[in-house]
């Protein structure tokens, strides 16, 4: 297996020593909160004084939101959180009502760092191309995943730093797109992160180490498994068109999220990708078949799908993914070496002969900051100039490579489930180890 990637000092140990002693950033804040930039500096090990020194801070950065749910909202608050001169001055959604409710979270927990007038708020098909040439220099794609791909190369385009939502895309097509997106970035200087937040959540980032520093031995197997309930859904009345269902309910249709599977369980296909380097995946199989469309509301995509990845070290990765009405115990993430075994949602570590290790958790109410984290590292790239660097490569697109990456085993497995097949050698580009 070859050489495995470790945390960088700029991103990894300096940025998660207080990790867990810090508040998660709450949906919805009071203007009068956003003296948190403080919370951003405890993560990086900064000071505000050290920072306005160094020239980290300084003109606005325009910020424009393409995709106005939840988990857009909440990066876009993150952001201003991160970085006391971010301002959020554009929306962009298919529907009128996600602006206005967006809009609504944002003014009451930013206040005047809330900047998007009704001129800046677009609604409709062309609505992300309309904020990508509004004048903003950061762009936040939180839309459906089949949208990423387009949305990356319009915003290269435009010259904007992006930080992206998982996964990168649906499909072969979108991924060859998204890595085309990343080498112009990459070319030009920009910055393109990924909302990978375990790569920011102090347990997590304790045991790939001890486990990347040998405690299990040469890793035999990985085992990647959820069981978890149905995601959200949005009750429409009778008369919604089937193709606003779809759009107002993409995370249940496979041509939107690409499935379950993919849509939720790139996490976890990215912390096996984290442990075992450049390593590749060489075949893929499906193991049973996959079920059928989850009962409990509407939606195409299969309830479970179970695949067994064979990589070129000879290591085996198992990994399925079932969201129900009727959820199971069946999640478990673990890695087998060749003298001990690892729990990666436990945080523990058993080596032979030794005492079992477990990592240090995160309290009650400081989980989320990991979400925080990933946004603060983000601006902060983009504040210092200094590309994101780990043993495997450095550039200012490591993050949206590491993106790509899980996004690409995803759907080798989804394809698998499907009964279709494809090489890796194509599916991402070359320079997409991370």
């Amino acid at each position: 297996m070859s050489t495995p990637s470790r945390a960088s000092a700029l991103t990894r140990r300096s940025l998660l020593a207080g990790a867990c002693t810090l508040p998660a950033a709450s949906l919805v804040l009071p203007a009068a909160s956003l003296v948190l930039p403080a919370a951003s500096l405890v993560l990086a090990g900064l000071t505000e004084r050290s920072l306005a020194a160094e020239g980290v801070w300084g003109r606005t950065l325009r910020v424009g939101l393409i995709g106005c749910g939840g988990r857009g909202t909440g990066a876009a608050m993150q952001a201003a959180i991160a970085d006391p001169a971010v301002r959020v001055v554009a929306l962009a959604d298919l529907f009128e009502d996600q602006v206005a409710s967006s809009a609504g979270l944002l003014a009451h927990a930013l206040g005047d760092r809330f900047e998007a007038s009704s001129k800046q708020r677009y609604i409709g098909p062309e609505a992300a191309l309309d904020l990508i040439s509004a004048g903003v220099d950061v762009v936040i794609l939180a839309g459906p995943p089949s949208t990423r791909p387009a949305h990356l190369e319009a915003a290269v385009a435009a010259g904007l730093h992006v930080w992206c939502e998982t996964p990168a895309a649906i499909d072969p097509a979108g991924l060859s797109r998204f890595a085309a997106g990343l080498d112009r970035a990459e070319a030009n200087g920009l910055v393109v992160a990924s909302g990978l937040c375990s790569r920011f959540s102090f347990p997590t980032v304790s045991t790939m180490e001890r486990v990347l520093d040998g405690a299990v031995g040469t890793i035999r197997s990985i085992s990647l498994h959820y069981d978890g309930g149905l995601p959200w859904w949005k009750p429409l009345p009778a008369t919604t068109s089937a193709a606003e269902q779809l759009e107002r309910n993409w995370i249940s249709y496979a041509s939107r999220s690409g499935g379950f599977f993919l849509e939720h369980h790139v996490h976890a296909l990215d912390r096996a990708l984290w442990l075992l380097g450049n390593d590749e995946p060489v075949a893929v199989e499906p193991v049973g078949r996959s079920e059928a469309p989850a009962a409990g509301h509407g939606g195409d995509v299969p309830e479970a799908v179970r695949v067994r990845y064979r990589f070129a070290s000879g290591v085996v990765l198992d990994a399925s993914c079932r969201r129900s009405a009727t959820p199971g115990s069946g999640t478990a993430e673990t890695v087998i070496g060749s003298r001990g075994r690892a729990d990666l949602l436990g945080g523990t570590v058993e080596e032979a002969g030794k005492t079992p290790w477990q990592a240090d958790r995160c309290s009650l109410g400081n989980a989320g900051t990991m979400y925080q984290a990933s946004i603060d590292a983000f601006l902060r790239t983009i504040r210092s100039g200094l590309a994101d660097r780990d043993d495997t490569g450095t550039g200012t697109t490591l993050s949206g490579r590491r993106l790509l990456r899980a996004t690409g085993l995803a759907v080798m497995g989804r394809m698998a489930a499907e009964g279709r097949s494809i090489a890796w050698n194509g599916l991402v580009s070359p320079s997409a180890r991370a």
